[in-house]
């Protein structure tokens, strides 16, 4: 017994912390609305009722025409205004339901933005994150059935108060007389009846209810790969125009369809096998209802048939108690949804619980004017969550202060690792990272990040006016972003632009918006860097969607757009070494050479053998670097 309430009261402090949830997060007003509708839409019914019996009972009495008037207009007139209530909340709750999903995905975006990358970069985390979503769309289950429930419960709760209310005069009337069975149901024994019956129904809907649950459980992750492979097919795949071009080429529409119909079988014969089940405990549920109906029908007439109720009360209270039995199952109803939905809020709370491990430190970093930063790497080696390999291994570099390193190797190497580590985006497995000797962790990280402008080889550039792309800002100095696109080469199709900054990116939230292609989107995510104007620039295969003769115009003005900043860059084309300081070489995670282009590409090694299949390439395009 005390293993089952502390069970319940686990569940129902679950649920408590979920109601809570949606009222922080602005999502209270739509549960409420809900609620308050379906509160009015109980209590409408119980009304007339009454005013139905009391009118039943003046018919069969004094006939007073007043009191009959009067009786009528508040009949009327109380069930018109609860109507009109009742439409008024509903028509409310039904406008702001848009708005709830809204903040409800809003609430794991904000979850995601405010964790720390490593994480979200984390396959395991990313899990968590679509179980909690497809259980969400699949069934309605963790926040969202709190939401989905809440007018249920209150015509519960208030269903069944009210009507219990209205249906006490039944079971406190005298009975007058009568004999046989008519006496036994009128008197305590009928009472008694309903009762058991009631409490019967209470335990049969609970175990159906942990059934019902258990059944939708043992399908849950197996329906979390369903959801995603059917987000996929139907609207990702379809929805992308840029995977459409290659549907079309290569007449891929049939091995879509095909993979579409493996998986709807799939899920059919999964629900065939469950459906049995599942129909068996839904008919065990609804018997209830009928018989807790018919006892309450039984000992209506019986009171009536004993005189202890007239004619109006048997309206009344075979309506009223009418009204309980159904009520009070939609009650037990919910509540043992609610019991059976905290396993799944379990698994909500498990994503929204992740805490940000990565130390922010507290040393704010020194405001130079002279941008005198030396971020040195000591030993460092670094192995991703969840992986036995090494990414990086025994690292040791310094970013010198103003000078241009090119950072090389093959796909894999560890070259962007080691600038995820720079920008503290993860931190080391072992060694120890520095800014002027001083470990990176120790910093203010907020601060810290703010002397890095990064073009990442898998950028983004947010579908907002071009002057907020750039600046990252709604606010943003004109001048500087002007300056900024100039600089990366955007200058001539700034003007062509029909409203210059202003102009949309893409047409996702304005058809007059402009489609970059892809070497302009690049060049526009080198502006948001040089805008930024951090002390350390940092591009990570910037002219990958470049041309040789474009991408040798970008490195030709790479001097100018790093200015007195320590700039590095990575790149599978070795042309832009020949405009860098030095040259680091990675190869399989380790640090193999480092020192300037000429003196690499005469020294035996992997620098050297980069260099020569790649010249070969530029000697046939007749491109010549100086």
């Amino acid at each position: 017994m005390k293993k089952r309430l502390a069970e319940l009261k686990k569940k129902a402090s679950l649920t408590a912390r979920g109601y809570r949830i949606l009222w922080e997060t602005g999502m209270g007003r739509d549960v409420l609305l809900s609620g308050l509708a379906s509160a009015v839409g109980a209590v409408a019914p119980l009304i007339t009722l009454f005013f139905s019996g009391q009118i039943i009972n003046e018919l069969a009495g004094d006939r007073d025409p007043q009191r009959l008037i009067w009786l009528a207009s508040l009949t009327v007139g109380l069930g018109l205004c609860l109507h009109l209530l009742k439409n008024l909340l509903g028509r409310g709750a039904q406008a702001r339901r848009g708005m709830f999903y809204i903040r409800m995905y809003m609430l794991y975006s904000q979850k995601l933005l405010d964790m720390d990358y490593e994480d979200v970069e984390d396959a395991r985390v990313q899990a968590k994150l679509d179980k909690v979503k497809q259980l969400q769309n699949w069934n309605g289950q963790g926040l969202m059935r709190l939401y989905w429930v809440a007018g249920e419960l209150a015509q519960g709760v208030v269903g069944t108060l009210s009507s219990l209310a209205l249906t006490l005069g039944l079971f406190l009337a005298p009975v007058q007389g009568g004999e046989g069975i008519a006496a036994v149901l009128a008197s305590h024994w009928g009472t008694a009846l309903i009762l058991g019956l009631s409490a019967l129904s209470v335990v049969v809907t609970q175990r159906c209810s942990d059934k019902d649950s258990k059944l939708w459980g043992e399908g849950a992750d197996y329906m979390t790969l369903i959801n995603r492979l059917f987000m996929y097919f139907h609207f990702d795949l379809p929805d992308d125009h840029k995977q459409g071009k290659e549907i079309r080429l290569y007449r891929e529409a049939p091995l879509v369809k095909s993979a579409i119909d493996e998986y709807l079988q799939t899920w059919k014969e999964d629900m065939d096998c469950r459906a049995g089940r599942f129909a068996r405990i839904w008919g065990a549920r609804g018997v209830c209802p009928f018989l807790i109906s018919g006892a309450v029908y039984l000992v209506v007439a019986a009171k009536a048939c004993c005189g202890a109720i007239g004619l109006g009360g048997v309206v009344q209270y075979a309506g009223a108690v009418g009204c309980f039995a159904a009520s009070f199952q939609i009650l037990v109803d919910v509540l043992t949804r609610l019991a059976s939905n905290a396993q799944f809020l379990e698994v909500t709370y498990d994503f929204l619980d992740l805490e940000n491990k990565k130390y922010q430190g507290a040393l704010p970093t020194e405001k130079r004017l002279d941008n005198e930063y030396l971020i040195e790497f000591r030993d460092v080696s670094f192995k991703y969550p969840g992986s036995d390999s090494w990414a990086l291994r025994h690292l040791n570099l310094t970013l010198k202060i103003g000078e241009r390193l090119a950072v090389v190797g093959r796909n894999g190497s560890g070259k962007t690792t080691m600038i995820k580590l720079l920008c503290r985006l993860y931190d080391p497995t072992e060694g120890v990272i520095t800014l002027n000797g001083i470990d990176i962790k120790k910093y203010n990280y907020d601060e810290y990040l703010a002397l890095f402008s990064v073009v990442f080889q898998d950028f983004h550039l947010f579908s907002f006016p071009l002057g907020q792309a750039v600046a990252a800002s709604v606010k943003y100095d004109k001048e500087g972003a002007e300056k900024a696109l100039e600089q990366a080469g955007l200058e001539e199709r700034l003007r062509a632009m029909p409203r210059g900054l202003e102009t949309y990116l893409n047409k996702d939230f304005d058809d007059s918006g402009v489609e970059f292609s892809g070497g302009e989107a690049q060049k526009a995510a080198i502006a948001r860097a040089l805008y930024k104007d951090a002390p350390f620039l940092v591009l990570d295969e910037p002219t990958a969607a470049l041309d040789p003769l474009a991408e040798y115009e970008v490195y030709r003005r790479f001097g100018e757009m790093a200015g007195e900043k320590t700039a590095v860059c990575i790149s599978h084309r070795l042309s832009s070494c020949r405009f860098c300081d030095r040259i680091a070489v990675f190869e399989k995670g380790r640090l193999v050479q480092v020192g300037s282009h000429d003196s690499l590409a005469a020294e035996a090694g992997a620098y050297q053998r980069l260099w020569d299949a790649q010249a070969r390439y530029y000697d046939e395009q007749g491109i010549v670097f100086t």
